[in-house]
């Protein structure tokens, strides 16, 4: 539930930013930049982090053998 919430307000703000980068004068798109250089920096960096996760986990459903990641401690 928290994940469509989450999914929901991300998709809401994606709107309000395509909208106001269309509707605002030149001068005062300048404030949207500042959402545009903190996407550029911080996208790349979630991806490798969520690549490293994917690689070096083991899902229960797709993993026959008996792994690590199955036992309970």
């Amino acid at each position: 539930m928290l994940l469509k919430i989450f999914v929901a307000l991300v998709i809401i703000v994606g709107v309000v930013v395509g909208v106001l980068a269309l509707e605002l004068p030149r001068d005062q798109i300048v404030k949207l930049i500042v959402f545009r250089d903190f996407f550029d920096v911080s996208l790349p960096i979630l991806a490798f982090g969520a690549l490293i996760k994917y690689l070096c986990t083991c899902s229960k459903k797709a993993c026959g053998c008996v792994c690590s990641c199955s036992k309970k401690i």
